[in-house]
């Protein structure tokens, strides 16, 4: 039991991006649950009722309504470290922790943090569309609100998914499957729950951010400027000998060995250790090596 809380004060004290991510939607949701009870204690105390939820919902979550976002524009934001209950704070952490830990061991840290603002902003963002489109929906607008980290976490996963769709995991009960079957069922549940159900606009948010976590996989697999930026002088280290002249083929095919090699080690301390364990020689050496 002492080494499970030793690897939790570890995960936070490391205030790495996603420990940080985490621990201010669990912040977040203490302060909520301490005013509310609060306001709970002076009511019972002296009769004054002050509606705190409803307060969060009007000036904190995300509104349908375009004008109340005008208004309060910041609340696509907020609303994205809000959560409406301990199980739903639980179930998007639990979530975020594990595609985060999977996203690391491939991707960058500022890379999981835009995937994860930017797709809750566009879960949000289809969110308010989805109410403004379906006459289903339409005539809830005044009324309805989003919170959560739902739409961000979708993001994260899906951008991990299809970065490395085949990447192996093992389940509790199901046995070892591949991300982009849990990426499926995801996707089923969310296109079943847009059919009924009380969270309908929800599950457009988690679609939104499921789309927007595909694009960035793509983005980071296949960089825009790749195909602009000109080779790095530094490259040549690989293909020529110190003293500057052309590698014989012999030569050339050891090197690419070697240098094959001296990735594998790497990649397997990134799989173990995440990408911030590595050197900055080793960090330099995978840079233009993939290049």
């Amino acid at each position: 039991m002492g080494g499970i809380w030793q690897r939790i004060k570890d995960f936070f004290g490391s205030w790495s991006v996603l420990s940080t991510l985490m621990l201010i939607n669990i912040a977040v949701y203490l302060l909520q649950m301490a005013v509310f009870l609060t306001l709970r204690v002076t009511y019972v105390l002296n009769g004054n009722l002050i509606d705190f939820n409803g307060w969060i919902l009007k000036t904190l979550a995300c509104p349908a309504d375009f004008g109340a976002l005008l208004q309060h524009p910041w609340t696509l934001v907020t609303s994205l470290f809000l959560h409406s209950g301990f199980w739903h704070l639980f179930f998007n952490m639990f979530m975020l922790y594990v595609v985060g830990k999977l996203f690391r061991q491939f991707l960058t840290a500022r890379q999981l943090l835009f995937t994860y603002l930017a797709g809750g902003l566009v879960g949000n963002m289809v969110y308010m569309l989805a109410y403004q489109l379906f006459p289903r929906l339409s005539v809830l607008v005044p009324w309805a609100t989003c919170m959560g980290a739902s739409g961000a976490v979708m993001a994260v996963m899906f951008a991990v998914t299809l970065y490395r769709p085949n990447h192996p995991i093992q389940l509790f009960l199901f046995g070892q499957t591949t991300m982009k079957w849990i990426a499926v069922v995801f996707i089923v549940i969310d296109l079943f729950g847009m059919a009924g159900g009380s969270n309908v606009g929800g599950h457009f948010a988690h679609l939104g951010g499921a789309a927007f976590g595909a694009l960035m996989a793509l983005v980071f697999r296949f960089p825009m400027d790749a195909h602009f930026r000109k080779p790095k002088k530094k490259k040549a280290k690989f293909y020529t000998s110190p003293q500057g002249r052309p590698l014989s083929d012999e030569e050339f095919n050891a090197k690419k060995h070697q240098d094959e090699q001296k990735v594998d080690v790497i990649l397997d301390k990134i799989s173990k250790n995440g990408y911030d364990a590595l050197t900055k020689e080793e960090k330099d050496f995978l840079y233009f090596y993939k290049r």
